[in-house]
């Protein structure tokens, strides 16, 4: 089965948001800045107390909290895709029973299914994850109609983690 892909800023930024607000410290720590935020203006509201630097100073490190995450993540992104001239290029994939066959503009590379970490479906996005940290960024719209294809063939590898819808 053959798969050519092309990653473009946009979607690699959108995947790139994506997991970061689905790991779990960034879950929790975004929902206490946000109720630290909440409790802060229902007190305001509440209450007649003059605004002061000893209250409003707190409140301005929360807000930077939340606010600095998703500017982080833009920026981190923006330079990564610069960075890596990979995933910028075309690149093909083939995918037998034996091997995963990845041929960009300027590299070839082949590996066994059982050097594969794991393989994580999202909604818009297969990662195949060579280790813990690297992975293959795979949309799904190159997939077409040979989608279910590469799921029962990723089924058929036991020995590899996969999390498939």
């Amino acid at each position: 089965m053959l798969i050519e892909t092309k990653i473009e800023f946009r979607q690699y930024l959108k995947l790139m948001y994506i997991l970061t607000y689905r790991n779990p410290v960034v879950i929790v720590s975004t929902l206490f800045v946000l109720t630290c935020i909440i409790t802060t203006i229902s007190i305001l509201l509440s209450l007649d107390i003059p605004l002061n630097s000893s209250f409003i100073l707190p409140q301005v490190f929360v807000f930077l909290v939340l606010g600095l995450r998703p500017i982080m993540v833009y920026f981190n992104a923006k330079k990564n895709f610069a960075a890596n001239a990979r995933l910028q290029e075309k690149i093909r994939y083939e995918f037998t029973n034996d091997k995963i066959i990845t041929t960009g503009e300027s590299f070839t590379s082949e590996r066994d299914w059982e050097k594969t970490n794991r393989i994580l479906e999202l909604n818009n996005w297969i990662l195949l994850y060579e280790s813990r940290t690297i992975a293959n960024l795979i949309p799904k719209e190159a997939f077409g109609d040979k989608l279910n294809e590469f799921k029962t063939l990723v089924r058929s590898k036991p020995s590899i983690k996969q999390k498939l819808k």
